[in-house]
This record gives C-alpha cells, structure tokens and sequence, in this order.
C-alpha cells in the first residue's frame, strides 16, 4: 500500500451522539471486528485552539466548547487474536474489556500511537508492572528514541513503560505491517513518531483529529498539544484527502461516541464526519 498521505475536514457533532456509552463495534469487510473502549466523553476549550478565528469559533462551537472523547480500540481478529490499539488512561480499560469477556491475559499485542499519558496509562499498575504480561508492545522507533531521552515532556511515564515491557517491546520504522492485520503508517506532527493504523477498511488516526466539529470544516487549524503544528496540519490536510479518495472509514482517539465513522469533502476544502450507527 502506498502511504501517500492525506486532506481532511469534519461537521458538527450532534448532540445525541454525545452520550456516555463506552463501547461501540465494527466488523471490516475482511471479517475483523474494531471494539471502542471509551472513557467517557467531555468538552473541549478553544484555548486549545490555533488559527481558529472568532468567525470560525462562533460557528463551530455553539456553546463555546466543542465534544471531545477518550478512546482507545480493541481488534479482534478473525483468527481469534486481541489487539489494542493505544490503553487510554486505563480507567475504563479493564471494564470495558470484561464487557467483551476479554482478560489482560487474552491480549496478544498493544499497538501504541504515541507516548502521552492518555494513550498509555493502561499500560502498568500501580505498582509498575506490566497490566499486560503476554503481550507484545510495538511502538514508532522515532517514538521510542524521543520518549527515552529523560529531558522530553512526560518522559519519566514512557520510560517506566520501556523498561517494563522491556522483552516485549518491538519497534517499527515506516510502514509495516504489525500482527497479521494491521498496518502502521507515519504520521507525524503531533509528536515526532506519531502513527496511525489501518485495520482493513479502517484508519485508526490516533490524535490526528483533536476537535472534529472545528478541524472537519477547518481542517488547517492546529492544536496546542501538536509538538509541530505546521507539520500536524500538513499530514492533517494530506491523510484526509486520502482517507476520502479510497472510501476509508475513520476511528479515533478523541472523536465523541461511537468513536467511528465516514468523510466526505464539503466542497469548501473541509469535510463532512458521518458517524457510524
């Protein structure tokens, strides 16, 4: 698959989808089942906000906030492997898995997007160990490299985490394909080893997306967590184009309840977030 990248955008989130319910499913065309495994949902604040103009902001944000979510993703194969795709901060994790009749023995692999505390707190207990002893962990070497140096912001979490999973810990460059199903491509910006994964039909951004009812229509505006916002908005732009030229459905990170769904391009350089039902 070439990892050309691509152009995006995304409308309003209604607010019947702003509910609390945790999980979601998905089957992909090849049979594999995609498992939401939400936190909850909360407000997003325009401070986050950058290049978003008081027109853009009045438009977008009715309330003067926009939904934001928590999510992290379960793939269940076809072939009856169980793979996580980031841990959130491992609040809801553990229930929302027993809710699949999933335990922490049962996961084979953790994919990782990247190294901030909301994507990897599930990782470890509390008294450091690893939350998942039979699985292998895989994660951007760029990744890696930027999170082992103790003076990186948040750091000190990351290297506990590499230290734990230490002889189950596997690094990967470019475009790879991880656990028989998924597919790892680069997507920096937000942080220096950013990746996002393609499971079938299905792109799995990461936090590519922070607040979809503002960067779907404006997708050229940055947030201030992005390590490089110039470099955040172009990947940005590039994968969303992408996603729509090859009719990929879309989950993510942060997107409210169900977490997943379909783009179209509204015309006007943005685009146009369907959520799955």
């Amino acid at each position: 698959m070439k990892t050309k990248l691509l152009t995006f955008a995304f409308i309003l989130i209604s607010p019947v989808l702003f509910s609390q319910t945790n999980t979601f499913s998905y089957k992909t065309k090849n049979g594999n089942e995609i498992i939401l495994l939400s936190e909850g949902q909360h407000q997003g604040q325009a401070d986050i906000l950058i290049g978003a103009t008081p027109e853009v902001l009045h438009e977008t944000m009715l309330d003067g906030a926009f939904p934001m979510a928590v999510n992290a993703f379960l793939v269940r194969t076809k072939t009856g492997k169980h793979i996580l795709i980031d841990t959130g901060y491992g609040r809801e994790l553990f229930n929302n898995l027993q809710q699949h009749n999933v335990t922490v023995d049962m996961i084979d692999a953790v994919l990782i997007t990247h190294a901030h505390g909301d994507h990897i707190g599930g990782l470890l207990n509390e008294k450091g160990e690893k939350n998942f002893p039979n699985a292998l962990l895989y994660l951007s070497k760029l990744e890696y490299e930027h999170y082992s140096n103790p003076a990186t912001k948040g750091s000190e979490q990351a290297i506990a985490i590499f230290d734990a999973y230490r002889d189950k810990l596997t690094l990967f460059d470019q475009q790879e394909t991880i656990a028989e199903v998924i597919i790892s491509l680069p997507n920096f910006g937000h942080t220096p080893g950013h990746t996002i994964f393609l499971v079938d039909e299905m792109l799995i951004l990461g936090d590519m997306m922070h607040a979809m009812a503002v960067q779907m229509p404006y997708p050229a505006i940055a947030v201030t967590y992005d390590t490089d916002h110039k470099k955040a908005v172009e990947t940005r732009l590039n994968v969303l184009k992408y996603i729509v030229e090859n009719k990929l459905s879309v989950a993510g990170m942060h997107i409210p309840y169900p977490g997943m769904g379909t783009l179209a391009a509204d015309g006007k350089g943005g685009y146009i977030f369907t959520p799955l039902r």
